[in-house]
């Protein structure tokens, strides 16, 4: 063996290709855990824990893909088998299970029917556009196809379920009474700081068709006295008066740079002296290549919009240029922190 192969071989022993081996496979993680939302295995083990003979009797599944399927779902830390029998975890039992509130129903449901490609994804990057809806941009699809406004606002229902109790009970929401959340969508946000805050008053501004949405998610929550909407196109027209707080959860990471100061601009104005702004947020590592779901959900955000993920040195900027003061940034829910910033 040849010098040069010997130290070749030393490379290899020393930088081994574990992560091409863990990024290749991580593909089949996300449509495995639809493909079994579909199937209806964490329902049925949620009736009762069960071996993989009877999982695959239940589902009409063969024994090699029931074998595959609970593999899987165990090792990503969705089951835990005990004595040969398959149970739900913590984790299944709160967001896998469609008669739960906190049910991920609406992200497995989109995903499942919009599933990244290489060609999509490769079409984003190199034209710095989402691609998801072809020539349309997404607001301006979803505005004009009641289903498809539907299906994206279940979609971000289930993500923002969670982080925003963690805002709600971790975030400085003491003295706001009246809360306008922008670009609010279902109303999420407001139910957990409205059952929070029982002096709070919050208001949902969004597109005409999403507000009739909402209006069906305000009133299965109970809170039709609390929690009302606003329609309005918040690029076009000022936000409005009468509020002391204005909030954006996952808005800004949809917008440039330049749309993101816009809207920093326009709850200035719109905010009384003392009044506060919010924003809930998967914050970058300031050298933009950390932590990985941060920089995984900025190529989602080529995908889907023409935004990104930003840095929290770049929410200061952004809030520090159009006047605000006090900025504070607090981690909240796991991934999700609340950067929030005062008027003088």
């Amino acid at each position: 063996m040849s010098n040069s192969d010997q130290n070749q071989e030393q490379k290899i022993l020393t930088c081994d290709d574990k992560p091409l081996w863990d990024t290749w496979l991580s593909m089949f993680h996300f449509p495995t855990l639809t493909v079994a939302d579909e199937l209806g295995l964490f329902s049925l083990l949620d009736k009762k824990p069960a071996t993989a003979e009877e999982v695959a009797t239940n589902l009409s599944l063969g024994s090699r893909a029931t074998e595959a399927l609970l593999g899987a779902m165990t090792s990503l830390g969705y089951l835990v088998q005990f004595n040969g029998k398959f149970h739900l975890t913590q984790v299944s039992q709160n967001f896998l299970l469609p008669d739960s509130p906190y049910y991920w129903g609406g992200i497995l449901h989109f995903m499942r029917d919009n599933p990244l490609s290489h060609s999509e994804l490769l079409e984003a990057v190199q034209n710095d556009r989402s691609s998801i809806y072809d020539e349309k941009g997404i607001w301006e699809t979803h505005e004009a196809d009641q289903e498809k406004a539907e299906a994206f606002t279940r979609h971000m229902h289930s993500q923002s379920l969670t982080p925003a109790l963690g805002a709600a009970l971790r975030g400085d929401f003491f003295g706001v009474k009246r809360l306008l959340d922008v670009g609010g969508g279902s109303g999420a946000f407001c139910f957990a700081l409205a059952r929070r805050y029982p002096q709070m008053h919050c208001t949902i501004l969004e597109l005409p068709t999403v507000c009739d949405i909402a209006q069906e998610y305000i009133a299965e929550a109970g809170l039709s006295d609390r929690v009302d909407t606003y329609v309005g196109d918040f690029f076009q027209q000022p936000f409005p008066s009468g509020y002391d707080a204005i909030l954006f959860s996952n808005i800004f990471h949809d917008w440039g740079w330049e749309k993101c100061l816009h809207l920093a601009k326009q709850s200035f104005e719109a905010l009384p002296s003392g009044g506060r702004i919010y924003i809930s947020e998967i914050l970058l590592g300031d050298g933009k290549d950390n932590p990985p779901i941060a920089t995984s959900f900025s190529m989602c955000l080529f995908w889907v919009t023409e935004g990104k993920q930003y840095t929290a040195n770049e929410f200061n900027q952004i809030l520090q240029e159009v006047g605000f003061e006090e900025i504070s940034i607090v981690q909240t829910h796991v991934y999700y922190s609340l950067v929030s910033a005062r008027k003088p």
